[in-house]
């Protein structure tokens, strides 16, 4: 195509700099993150008039202007049959086009840029869209913004092949576009960006990316709230930090998000196990999960969809928990409104971990979100009833529970709690509990441990391909020598005849041996040095007569590092090794030892270089 080639030889009709050719590309991707989510938006909207609401007769609870409390389903019963069919056809258009558009998306761009170089095949996001709009619209439990993050991937991927960009650059854009794929359709710029820099790695950050991510999440902001206004997606009352008192509550909260969001993961993957064990076609899978969590979703028509109206809801102190004859119920126990609260607060987790863990396409965001934001609000009502002389404004401590319950659980589960503390204040406007959402956060964050809904996240940068050629000598700085050497080992005493050593060098192959006698270390012999002496005495002469008594060595404790450096110093492909106190020798460690440590530790931390 002729635009494509004007658009790789783009350096023959300008000088661009690196920085500014970024800058442009950052631009591209934020254009396209807006149009596509105006598009994957209408869709959705489209395809739940149709599923949802003509069909089931259900009318979700919007999050924004203009919310309000709906019906319940009118047709209760056509539920499992609606979700079954949005699962049907979302595993279809997966595992017949792009089967890496499986699951909740966000992991998939995660993998493409630590293990593929950044690359997403271009017929990824249109297969993610579809496929993610018939699950959400059909009302299987899950979120837009995985979908986002792997469709903006996949335009950073795109554009980085056309312009010829390799290595880390094309992995660069692609994490730019998972922050403009986000940080458009939660309408969070600042949060989204921040997302695409944090979420890669469990303890770090990709720091280069996150000034391009700016860009482009700002642009597909602009033009995404062109289309749906500026407004936040979630129409929440004013949140208030009022006494100091309070933070002991919001540090109970983070504790309980912690347990929640490890549970979160927990059943998603254990979920995930059993449908990758069923023994059935994989794209009949996901119907089946869909059609489990249409049946969750009878007895609890919350979980259906995105479920963020629900947010609003509770924010404002209206908890329609169960439906009977067509309308809602509204418990007047304060128990019972605590315990199906929490129970909402699990059943959304399950109905997520059936909905995308059995291979539907959609995300794990506003699920986690969701069942935060109904254990927030169970833990304000029991706060409220216990202790109501140090909580001076009620209303506002349930709003405010109700938000930070929804980052504190998302953030412990993914990993990021930076990002999701910034994006939900975003989306919720409510900047006024940044304190105590800070400690609920950072506790639920440091409580959680290493588990994380996003399997693909590496520990840190030096843990990831992108960067293993920076951190290839940390990685040799981390191994002690007594993890690589050899315990069992050849030598020889100064008394054998050169002969011998020059037969069992030839037999096992080494260019070294070392000279042990009482188990103390007297020197070494090489094959150069048996070679140079008179071939007619080999079989007179003994080791003594010639070994090298000068000669270097390596404690179990010196790095891998230290030992390569003193074979490239002294031109040797093996060291002996000597106990701590620099006279018995313990083993011998050779060039083939440090490449196999080094391997198997990069394998071990899952740094397979697919490139």
């Amino acid at each position: 195509m002729v635009y494509r080639e004007k658009i790789r030889n783009l350096k023959k009709y300008f000088v661009v700099e690196p920085f500014v050719e970024y800058v442009i590309l950052s631009v591209v991707i934020g254009i396209f993150s807006g149009l596509i989510a105006i598009l994957f938006t209408k869709g959705l909207e489209l395809s739940t008039k149709i599923m949802l609401e003509a069909i089931i007769g259900y009318h979700p609870p919007r999050p924004g202007f203009g919310w309000g409390l709906t019906s319940p389903p009118a047709k209760r019963w056509f539920i499992p049959a609606v979700t079954t069919l949005g699962g049907l056809l979302s595993g279809a258009l997966v595992y017949f086009l792009a089967p890496e558009a499986e699951g909740h998306g966000t992991d998939a761009a995660i993998e493409a840029f630590h293990k593929h170089g950044g690359n997403v095949r271009i017929r990824v996001p249109p297969v993610k869209m579809l496929a993610s709009i018939a699950t959400i619209a059909s009302g299987g439990s899950a979120g837009r913004e995985g979908p986002m993050a792997q469709i903006g991937a996949g335009v950073g991927s795109f554009l980085a092949s056309l312009v010829k960009l390799r290595g880390y650059g094309k992995r660069l854009l692609a994490a730019v576009g998972i922050g403009a794929g986000i940080g458009t359709i939660f309408k969070a710029p600042l949060g989204g960006a921040l997302f695409s820099v944090e979420v890669l790695y469990k303890r770090d950050f990709e720091v280069e990316v996150l000034i391009p991510a700016f860009i482009a999440s700002t642009v597909g902001y602009a033009i995404y709230g062109f289309f749906d206004g500026y407004r936040p997606v979630f129409d929440i009352p004013n949140t208030a930090f009022n006494v100091p008192e309070e933070l002991i509550f919001y540090g109970i909260l983070g504790v309980a998000c912690a347990v929640f969001g490890v549970l979160y993961s927990k059943i998603f993957y254990w979920t995930k196990g059993i449908f990758d064990r069923l023994p059935a076609p994989k794209f009949v899978k996901p119907a089946v999960g869909c059609f489990l969590a249409g049946l969750v979703a009878m007895a609890f028509p919350q979980v259906l969809g995105i479920g963020y109206g629900w947010i609003t809801l509770m924010a404002r102190g209206i908890f329609p928990l169960l439906a009977f004859n067509g309308s809602w119920w509204f418990p007047n126990s304060l128990l019972l409104t605590i315990a199906l609260l929490l129970a909402l607060s699990i059943v959304k987790i399950v109905a997520t971990s059936l909905t995308i863990g059995s291979g539907s396409s959609g995300g794990v965001f506003a699920p986690g979100l969701l069942s935060g934001a109904f254990l927030g609000a169970a833990m304000a009502e029991l706060f409220i009833a216990l202790f109501p002389s140090l909580i001076p404004n009620p209303d506002v401590f349930l709003t405010s529970f109700v938000v930070i319950g929804a980052m504190s659980l998302f953030a412990a589960a993914s990993k990021a709690p930076i990002a999701v503390l910034l994006m939900t204040c975003e989306m919720t406007g409510g900047y006024g509990v940044i304190a105590p959402a800070m400690l609920s956060v950072a506790i639920a964050y440091l409580l959680s441990g290493e588990v994380t809904i996003y399997r693909e996240q590496v520990l840190s940068r030096p843990h990831s391909p992108a960067h293993v050629r920076e951190y290839l000598i940390d990685i040799l700085e981390t191994i002690p020598v007594r993890d690589a050497m050899r315990r069992r080992f050849p030598t020889v005493s100064p008394e054998t005849r050169l002969s011998d050593v020059f037969r069992r060098l030839s037999a096992l192959g080494l260019r070294s041996i070392p000279v042990v006698k009482d188990g103390r270390l007297l020197g070494c012999i090489t094959f150069e040095d048996v070679l140079r002496a008179p071939r007619r005495r080999l079989s007179e002469m003994t080791v003594r007569e010639i070994m090298r008594r000068r000669f270097t060595y390596v404690l179990p404790t010196d790095s891998l590092y230290t030992a390569l450096k003193r074979m490239m110093t002294y031109n040797v492909d093996q060291l002996p090794v000597l106990d701590e106190a620099g006279g018995r020798i313990i083993g011998v460690i050779t060039r083939m030892d440090l490449i196999r440590a080094h391997d198997e530790y990069v394998k071990f931390i899952g740094l397979e270089r697919r490139e």
